[in-house]
């Protein structure tokens, strides 16, 4: 009978997909960012920084062209899809006075040329002139703005003069960017450290204990057993030097002490008178 595979545990499974979804996590939310950058990034700070008055104005349209072929359409007040080649758009001039909508009255309205302050104006739906559905539907824009001498809200630049469009909230724009910026970034921040965290031996000092496997646990004792018998050796062989050293130390001092016994009694010897007898 063929041998059981044995299962890891739960645990080590559970932490194997974990850090498999907090890697792929990781990297959508990466590629999510990028995405986001010149499609909501860019146009919400580009928004801002045109620095649009927040209350609509009267707008009313002068001009409307329908032009087909793409030399003819260098540029569309709605583009569906930023990114596609534009083939039919609607180019669409207006003019614009400083009364806000809301107070205009179409039974008193003075269309008096004094009081537009921009005239002949290219009007967009927003600051890059395109979008997708169902939040931005270019044909219905055209209808309800490429009619001449329609009325209707729309928004001017405090910077630019000459450019206007028909959407804008603050609100919404400083919205996008926040979102766009925390959320990716958040996610795959969050998902970096707890793998880092689970996997960095680094950042979890306390818990490496590292342990040898057990065929080896043989060979790293032989070498320990080894190393020891290689000291006791070279402790013996530094005592028996030493006995050695001692052994000629004494013995070369007992013949010094001799000879100096031998030239003493040399001396007395020589230095001794001897008298004559009577």
């Amino acid at each position: 009978m063929e041998e059981e595979v044995e299962k890891e545990p739960l645990g080590v499974r559970l932490k194997y997909y974990t850090t498999l979804t907090l890697g792929t996590t990781a990297c959508l939310s990466s590629f999510v960012f990028m995405f986001l950058i010149p499609w909501i990034l860019d146009p919400s700070i580009s928004t801002l920084m045109a620095n649009f008055d927040p209350e609509p104005v009267v707008c009313m349209t002068v001009q409307s062209d329908q032009r087909r072929g793409i030399k003819n359409c260098s540029w569309s007040s709605c583009k569906q899809g930023c990114t596609v080649d534009q083939y039919e758009c609607d180019q669409i001039y207006v003019n614009y006075m400083h009364l806000p909508f809301d107070k205009y009255d179409a039974s008193n309205f003075d269309n008096e040329d004094n009081l537009w302050v921009g005239v002949g104006v290219p009007v967009f739906v927003n600051i890059k002139a395109c979008g997708y559905p169902p939040t931005i539907n270019c044909s219905i824009f055209g209808d309800m703005h490429g009619r001449e001498n329609g009325i209707f809200p729309c928004y001017y630049s405090r910077v630019d003069a000459n450019m206007v469009i028909t959407q804008y909230d603050w609100n919404t724009e400083v919205s996008n960017i926040i979102i766009a910026l925390l959320v990716p970034n958040i996610l795959c921040g969050l998902s970096l450290g707890i793998v880092s965290y689970w996997w960095y031996p680094g950042c979890q000092k306390r818990r490496c204990q590292y342990q040898i496997p057990p065929d080896q646990e043989d060979v790293s004792s032989n070498q320990q057993d080894g190393d020891d018998d290689d000291e006791d050796d070279d402790e013996d062989d530094e005592n028996d030097e030493g006995e050695g050293y001692d052994k000629d130390s004494t013995g070369r001092r007992q013949e010094g002490d001799m000879k100096n016994k031998k030239q003493e009694e040399e001396k007395d010897r020589d230095t001794s008178i001897y008298l004559p007898e009577e």
